[in-house]
């Protein structure tokens, strides 16, 4: 029986997964996913089941999240 390597390219390596983003952020995986699920999180890819992160998507959704005050966050 033959087995199939791992496909590793740039591309995919740069992608990020949820528990990495996690750990960048400071924020439990929970989070990470409860963001995902209500649409409140930076875009991502599924492959398989597991979801990962372009690292300009993640750039982007925290861009978007920059306030000037308090006043101007959404709840």
């Amino acid at each position: 029986m033959s087995t199939v390597a791992p496909v590793s390219t740039p591309l995919l390596d740069s992608l990020i997964t949820p528990d990495t983003l996690a750990e960048r952020l400071g924020v439990t995986r929970r989070a990470v996913d409860e963001w995902r699920i209500t649409g409140k999180g930076p875009k991502f890819i599924r492959i398989g089941r597991v979801p990962r992160y372009r690292p300009d998507a993640v750039d982007a959704w925290l861009l978007s999240q920059e306030r000037s005050s308090t006043s101007e966050e959404v709840r």
